[in-house]
């Protein structure tokens, strides 16, 4: 009986033994897929924005929202792991043909794309170009973190980011029922065109404080008084904001 429950004790330590081999192993291995160079580098996913973590890795445009613009310019955030380098280096950006329906003339990259030195995070800056193609569809383009002789990948779920872009008259995301309710009224396109006029250099709501939501609406309403502006059926275009 006591050889007996030697036998079983001997089993169940070398059982663990084995499983403990097993898991330094996938460890190893899941380090060296991980951090197989000096330097890594991944995307940023999250940001946090209020009491909320919103994504960041994957991002939407209308070029009507943004009246007389002809090129957009978006920034995706990169970290690097590993020591702060000490001069720029390349690093590699593919775009992913499966996951991409935007054709080569709506957008640049850059060419080649640099991390510099001195920084913990850089940003890959990636410009969108206003076609007459984008009026009436959307557009995918999908790029990846590659490895290549000067970064490997800090993780491996972390090296994709989109862009979805078109120039579709669209509402924007921001005009929520509070902002048509509280600041803007009724959405038209060339309401929001009359937005940006009488408030240079707006581009949108998200971020701005109730005082500066109050001071875009009021701008608005001055001028379209001041302009005698109408609706395209020339109803009264009306902001309720007092």
């Amino acid at each position: 009986m006591i050889m007996k429950n030697r036998n079983i004790i001997e089993v169940l330590l070398f059982g663990c033994i084995f499983l403990m081999a097993l898991s330094f192993q996938s460890c190893d291995k899941q380090e060296i897929e991980t951090y197989d160079a000096e330097h890594a580098l991944f995307f940023e996913r999250w940001k946090r924005v209020g009491v909320e973590d919103v994504r960041i890795d994957t991002v939407g445009y209308s070029f009507s929202h943004y009246v007389g613009e002809t090129e957009l310019v978006h920034d995706f955030k990169i970290n690097l792991i590993g020591d702060l380098l000490t001069e720029d280096m390349e690093y590699r950006v593919i775009v992913v043909d499966s996951l991409t329906t935007a054709l080569p003339e709506q957008y640049t990259l850059p060419d080649p794309p640099i991390f510099h030195k001195g920084q913990a995070t850089d940003v890959l800056s990636v410009v969108l170009h206003r076609k007459p193609s984008l009026k009436d569809k959307e557009v995918r383009l999908t790029l990846r973190l590659v490895a290549n002789e000067n970064f490997g990948l800090g993780y491996v779920t972390y090296t994709d980011v989109k862009i979805r872009f078109n120039d579709k008259n669209v509402i924007p995301l921001w005009w929520t029922t509070e902002v048509k309710e509280a600041y803007l009224g009724t959405y038209s396109y060339k309401k929001l065109e009359t937005i940006i006029a009488a408030n240079e250099g707006f581009t949108t709501f998200d971020g701005l404080s109730d005082t500066e939501k109050r001071k875009i609406a009021l701008n608005t309403k001055a001028y379209i008084a001041l302009h005698g502006i109408t609706e395209d059926d020339n109803s009264p275009m009306l902001i309720p904001m007092y």
